[in-house]
């Protein structure tokens, strides 16, 4: 696996926008959880304070670690889908880094298989 640049990246995140307008926020962190690239779509208020990214954050990246353990028994994950009352939470692992995107509510299970159809279409070269 090549490294990323930072414009492959922002790319990511862009195309991740670019695929519905119902996404929220689309963002690449590290395995540590930190922020590499994207953000909150412009425009779109966030539903929780700012105060509570990093928790937020910190809970999603420890259950994906976690959720690892389990890769020898039942194969990789290929992507995570949350559904909330207001909102929803998709992961996807991508190598060593983590794409994390959240949408409104009405986003369908089938959209995020598209999602990710197309996130592993692009950007397999980042693919472990």
């Amino acid at each position: 696996m090549g490294s990323l640049f930072q414009p492959q990246l922002e790319k990511i995140s862009n195309d991740v926008f670019k695929f519905d307008r119902r996404i929220r926020y689309a963002a690449i962190l590290d395995e540590s959880g930190r922020l590499i690239s994207g953000g909150m779509r412009r425009g779109v208020p966030s539903l929780e304070p700012q105060s509570e990214d990093l928790r937020l954050i910190a809970t999603v990246t420890i259950q994906l670690s976690t959720d690892k353990t389990w890769d020898r028994y039942f194969g990789k994950t290929q992507f995570t889908f949350i559904k909330r009352e207001k909102v929803n939470i998709l992961t996807f692992n991508m190598g060593n880094k983590l794409l994390l995107v959240s949408t409104e509510p009405d986003f369908t299970l089938q959209q995020a298989q598209e999602l990710r159809n197309m996130i592993v279409s692009n950007y397999s070269q980042i693919q472990s």
